[in-house]
């Protein structure tokens, strides 16, 4: 079905395309340039209902909403890597191919990464959506740097456009760049991950799994003395995180802040890349459940700042946020599809 011939010139459709669910949404926007922008539609379908991404759209558009209200432009983030405005799932057999499904429905369709969505997402947050960490003001039109713990760790650059009058992102593999530790405690975790997986990458002890390994590693050294109250229930990182915040488990503590150390790190790595003047952001859903350590422990922004840095008094010009809103992908998502829909001349970066 055509949808750009008869399509409302202020609607988008967005979706979030997991391994496991996806979740659409469909927006009626507001023109004057303003953020009063309306959901109209939101469905969470299990990806396992549909052979083809093409098959769960169809379901969505059948519904009377979407029929009353057919968009003028699409932006799908998915969980796996795109190129050529196409994905193919990482854990999923779906292919998402947004110029096969732009020229099927007659409207824009933008195909990005799930990250790279999150940098777009990045530039629509509100105030409250942010914490900011070392409270230095940011430059505007600034160069950002975002970074995400999550399943994984998602990196991402933004640079200002003047032709384009926004940001564009530009994705990054950083995270599987070599660890690089600080201290003796820290190059023994490198030693004991590359004793159980051969290597030891940033993102195998910056996401989930990560805390888990820190734990794990924390456990197996024979110098530590502390009690472990809950090293039997401490098998996952969720379990780790609440007993950290518990302060019931002092290896729970400390996986914690060596954990934080490490993402700080990385994050003023990140800022140096990009001379990030626009900020330094620490997004995804890890993020706001250990805000309390971050403020209070300040393991992340001594880590950072680097003091021992001969680029340290660089690193305090770079502002540093905690993210803390958990939707920033979706936002990122619609931000990309509005831009779509509003300049015709608008590219991805890759």
């Amino acid at each position: 079905m055509d949808w750009g011939h008869s399509g409302n010139g202020d609607t988008v459709l967005i979706a979030d395309i997991g391994g496991t669910n996806c979740r659409f949404e469909l927006w009626k926007i507001d023109m004057t340039g303003g953020r009063a922008h309306q959901e109209l539609y939101h469905q969470i379908f299990p990806c396992r209902e549909f052979p083809t991404f093409p098959d769960a759209l169809a379901e969505v558009a059948r519904q009377e909403v979407f029929q009353a209200n057919l968009p003028k432009a699409a932006a799908f983030a998915c969980a796996g890597p795109v190129a050529h405005n196409k994905c193919e799932m990482t854990n999923l057999s779906w292919v998402i191919d947004g110029d096969y499904l732009s020229e099927a429905h007659g409207i824009r369709v933008a195909v990005l990464n799930d990250f790279e969505a999150n940098g777009y997402g990045v530039t629509a947050l509100e105030p409250e959506h942010l914490v900011c960490l070392n409270e230095v003001p940011d430059v505007e039109k600034g160069p950002k740097a975002v970074l995400g713990p999550g399943t994984g760790l998602g990196e991402a650059q933004l640079f200002w456009d003047e032709i384009q009058g926004g940001y564009k992102v530009w994705p990054s593999e950083g995270s599987h760049a070599t660890f690089a530790p600080r201290g003796w405690k820290q190059r023994a975790l490198q030693v004991f991950v590359e004793q159980e997986l051969g290597y030891c990458e940033v993102e195998h002890v910056t996401c989930g799994s990560g805390l888990e390994r820190i734990y794990r590693f924390l456990q197996s050294d024979e110098s530590c003395n502390r009690p472990l109250v809950s090293m039997d229930t401490c098998k996952d990182a969720p379990a780790i995180t609440k007993a950290a915040l518990s302060g019931n488990d002092e290896l729970a503590v400390e996986a914690v802040d060596m954990f934080l150390a490490i993402i700080g790190a990385e994050a003023g790595y990140m800022g140096l890349r990009a001379l990030a003047t626009g900020g330094v952001y620490i997004c995804g859903g890890i993020t706001p459940k250990l805000l309390e350590k971050i403020r209070d422990r300040r393991c992340l922004v001594h880590s950072f700042l680097h003091q021992e840095s001969r680029f340290n008094k660089l690193l305090r010009t770079f502002p540093l946020y905690a993210v803390i809103y958990e939707r920033t992908g979706l936002l990122g998502t619609r931000e990309y599809a509005i831009r779509l829909m509003g300049q015709p001349s608008f590219i991805k970066a890759t």
